[in-house]
């Protein structure tokens, strides 16, 4: 009675924390976290066939089949340093930035995850995940731009977005064939926000200036699932994979006049892969492969090149307004986006149980960069452009019940260079970043 009373009060403080702190700036394969869990993060992020905690519905709920009751709890110190360097303007346009490195201010996060687990036997498992599934953020101080031209690096003051996402997933999970095979599925609850300011320059632009910039933040739920698998092909062999449907979010109304659609703001699919094997009874390597489709989302794929399809745009270029489409504007159907590509990420990881309850892990997280050199102007809110992660990290164990697990993760800097559409100047935005995580575990 006292132990269950007890796992009752642990989920209920559990769900409260995660929900007052659902904010996170969390972006590394594009806006998607590099792993999810303190154990996972420690080895590249993989966990398609390797499941160690609570969290392992956030890479493939397969893995909590028949796992043993437990809490996880963690807190990472995120800081990513981002910035944008603006060449000389050209005059080629309405719309030049003041030449020189500009940084982003805020650069210290804490962000918190937590899992529990509750086994109904040797071969099922129930349990829920709360997890910092993306963010973004960048806060630009109010520059300059030179005698009667508007401050601020889109004429509106200074300037930022901070995107802001968490994933609730309650997850059942069941062995069959003896065990070797594990099959979890899991709804999935959505919460977001969204703020952006200092964008009141791409008014003109807009089909809603209203709701373009500076309205304070709005918030959205939405729903998805996923289904995976893990299966044992060999003595100490497992494959897994795990597929994940596009989230759908509701609408961010405030801010219609600067997402496509009228603010619609989805969550992609992603679907991965993965292989550990145990080199000895000590050593254990893995790989996944992870697919993230953000062409899911009007918002964030749409070329920013959309926008020169609008009436105003072709006016300005000295053409026929009548002839521009006005759902190219900024909120439009056919509106502009952050440009992003769907991306490949890779992930190795390797562990050793180092004896006296240490394992210690490494490894390395490789995803490409979905922002293109064509649409580096509106992506100065959005810098996401990390590819290298490099990761490390242990286990100590406390007798039968405790755990303290810790990783850290260095992403070195990153860049992308393009011109600027609407003044013809070469514009730099770069990135890196760090992470440290400590985590705790109670094992029932």
């Amino acid at each position: 009675m006292e132990a269950r009373i007890i796992r009752r009060s642990l989920v209920t403080i559990a769900v409260g924390l995660a929900m007052g702190s659902a904010g996170v700036a969390h972006a590394t394969n594009g806006y998607f976290a590099h792993g999810y869990g303190t154990k996972a993060k420690g080895m590249g992020g993989v966990g398609m066939a390797i499941s160690q905690d609570a969290y392992a519905p956030g890479i493939n709920p397969a893995g909590i089949a028949g796992m043993e009751t437990r809490i996880d709890g963690s807190l990472a110190y995120f800081r990513p340093e981002r910035s944008y360097t603006a060449g000389q303007p050209q005059g080629q346009g309405p719309f030049p930035l003041a030449p020189g490195e500009v940084e982003s201010g805020s650069k210290n996060f804490f962000i918190p995850s937590l899992g529990y687990v509750q086994q109904i036997d040797d071969t099922r498992s129930w349990g829920i995940a709360l997890l910092g599934n993306g963010g973004l953020n960048t806060d630009y101080p109010n520059v300059n731009n030179g005698p009667g031209a508007p401050t601020g690096t889109f004429g509106g003051g200074p300037a930022g977005v901070n995107l802001e996402q968490l994933a609730i997933i309650p997850t059942y999970a069941q062995k069959f064939a003896d065990g070797r095979v594990s099959v979890g599925v899991s709804p999935i609850v959505s919460y977001s926000r969204f703020k952006a300011t200092g964008l009141q320059g791409f008014g003109d632009f807009s089909s809603d200036p209203g709701n373009l910039s500076d309205n304070g933040t709005d918030s959205a739920w939405g729903y998805g699932g996923q289904i995976g698998f893990q299966a044992e092909v060999a003595d100490g062999v497992v494959v897994g994979a795990n597929y994940r449907s596009k989230i759908r979010n509701g609408d961010f109304d405030d801010y219609s006049g600067l997402f496509a659609e009228g603010g619609s703001f989805d969550i992609p699919s992603t679907w991965g892969a993965g292989i550990s094997f145990d080199v000895t009874p000590s050593i254990t390597i893995a790989a996944d492969y992870q697919r993230i489709n953000y062409s899911d989302v009007d918002a964030v794929s749409n070329p920013f090149s959309n926008l020169f399809n609008s009436p105003e745009a072709i006016g300005m270029m000295g053409g026929d307004p009548a002839t521009g489409d006005p759902e190219a504007r900024l909120g439009g159907q056919n509106g502009p986006g952050f440009g992003w590509r769907d991306i490949n990420v890779f992930k190795i990881g390797a562990q050793f149980e180092a004896g006296n309850d240490w394992t210690w892990r490494v490894g390395y997280n490789r995803g490409q960069n979905p922002v293109r050199s064509d649409d580096v102007l509106i992506n100065i809110l959005a810098p996401a452009v990390m590819e290298d992660h490099f990761t490390a990290g242990f286990t100590k164990g406390f007798g039968d019940n405790h755990e303290l697990n810790f990783a850290a993760m260095y992403a070195p800097r990153k860049s992308v260079s393009g011109t600027n559409p609407l003044d013809g100047q070469d514009i730099k935005i770069e990135m890196r970043q760090y992470e440290l995580e400590i985590g705790y575990a109670y094992r029932f």
